[in-house]
């Protein structure tokens, strides 16, 4: 047997005591203006009241019984709202405006609530229209995250949004005592002094050109990071099978190449046994990695989330990279223009450091130009919503450098060169980049 719709909230005595206390005392009209909106009163003729009150507020004209009745009868909107009489009911309604807050609080409690409502009815019809759930999930969380920040305000604002001076102090506070946990840093002491890592909520886009080695550095600095803080590094690789993934980690933490790799798997089942061993202390043990293409910002945020609720407390998030990533609109730009905030949005909402690589743009690669800021595939978003930006190239010399394109914590335009053995994919430091030097392979100690 179907159930009966449960009618929406809200409460009359509330909304008629507010409008009755801004004709006792216009100054009551300030006090409810940044609780309520128009929407939030239930009954009609009390949208229209309220809307002729700020009409008059804004005209700087007083609000009486006279006033009210004027601007209603010139709007058309005088019997929708009551007639003369119900003004006549309003203007005697309450004693006094005191209480003016406490009663736009009522109302916006009844609002929230009938939202509420409407959420859950959204819920069920998706559910019977056979949405994905996970799809349902994202939009109800979205749904009841809004309505959590507007509980307390209308039009969406928040007084608890406005942070003084002394909440300010606590927040930084507490940012400081745990950030030296929580805060990424690559190794390479000398870059790391000049970004003082990056906080837990911040993004650092590494851009470079093809043949670069970018990948391998972004895992190289995931794979070193699980090692050296034991805190979980999660690696959305969009390009490349876990399969080769591993490989790698066994490359970066034995000095071995991959051939030598794969030979030893194949052939050399206790040699294997014991680089796998090696691989999992060097850093492996605390990585997980997602090798699914194509994914959204949502999914990505959902991983993220499965990720803390199964295996703990995660120091660092990786996506390789921009370009494979799915998103609204057509073309790259579009794409890109929605995707830079939102991953700046996402490092945010899930508080972890994030890191993302993209590509160089035709005209760059076209001209072969040093690397910049803008020259990021896809636009100026990227660039925008970075806190940190690193570029790699490769010199005409062999050199591969790294630049410091954008810092948050300080000056920007630090150039290195990048020393890797590229056969183990080991990088193994950063020294001066001195353009007249040619390329040269060290193989330090992972």
């Amino acid at each position: 047997m179907q159930q009966p719709d449960t009618p929406p909230t809200y409460s009359l005595e509330a909304e008629k005591s507010a409008l009755g206390a801004v004709l006792v005392d216009n100054a009551a009209l300030e006090s409810i203006t940044g609780i309520i909106s128009q929407e939030d009163l239930h009954n009609p003729a009390h949208r229209h009241i309220y809307a002729a009150m700020l009409e008059l507020n804004q005209a700087k004209s007083p609000i009486d019984f006279t006033t009210l009745l004027n601007s209603l009868k010139t709007g058309g909107q005088l019997e929708e709202a009551g007639g003369a009489p119900y003004l006549l009911e309003l203007v005697d309604y309450v004693p006094t405006a005191a209480n003016v807050a406490y009663y736009a609080k009522i109302i916006r409690t009844h609002a929230v609530q009938r939202s509420l409502a409407g959420v859950g009815q959204v819920i069920t019809g998706r559910i019977r229209q056979g949405h994905d759930p996970a799809t349902v999930i994202d939009e109800t969380r979205r749904s009841l995250d809004k309505l959590a920040g507007e509980l307390d305000g209308a039009h969406g604002v928040n007084a608890a949004d406005l942070i003084s001076f002394d909440g300010r102090a606590t927040a930084y506070q507490q940012f400081v005592s745990r950030v030296n946990k929580f805060r990424f840093t690559t190794g390479f002491r000398d870059l790391d002094k000049e970004l003082r890592g990056v906080a837990p909520g911040e993004l650092l886009t590494i851009i470079a050109y093809s043949g670069t080695f970018k990948s391998a550095l972004l895992q190289f600095l995931l794979l070193r990071s699980a090692r050296d803080t034991g805190l979980l590094s999660l690696f959305f690789s969009l390009e490349m099978p876990a399969a080769k993934l591993f490989e790698r980690e066994v490359a970066m933490t034995s000095g071995i190449n991959g051939y030598t790799c794969e030979y030893r798997w194949r052939n050399e089942p206790v040699e294997a046994n014991a680089l796998q061993l090696a691989a999992r202390d060097g850093g492996g043990k605390n990585m997980l990695v997602c090798e699914r293409p194509g994914l959204t910002i949502d999914q990505i945020g959902r991983y993220i989330d499965a990720a803390k609720r199964n295996h703990g407390e995660i120091g660092v998030v990786g996506i390789d990279y921009l370009g494979l990533m799915q998103a609204p609109g057509k073309t790259l730009f579009e794409r890109t223009a929605y995707l830079g905030p939102e991953l700046k949005n996402l490092a945010k909402s899930k508080n972890v450091p994030l890191l993302v690589l993209a590509q160089v743009n035709r005209e760059s690669v076209k001209n072969n130009a040093e690397i910049e800021a803008h020259s990021a595939k896809g636009g100026g978003d990227v660039e925008a919503s970075a806190d940190f930006m690193l570029g790699m190239q490769q010199t005409k010399q062999g050199q591969l450098i790294m630049k410091v394109l954008k810092n948050r914590n300080g000056a920007a335009g630090q150039v290195w060169e990048v020393q890797l053995d590229r056969p183990s994919l080991q990088f193994t430091g950063l020294i001066p980049y001195e353009p007249t030097r040619q390329a040269t392979n060290q193989n330090i100690d992972f």
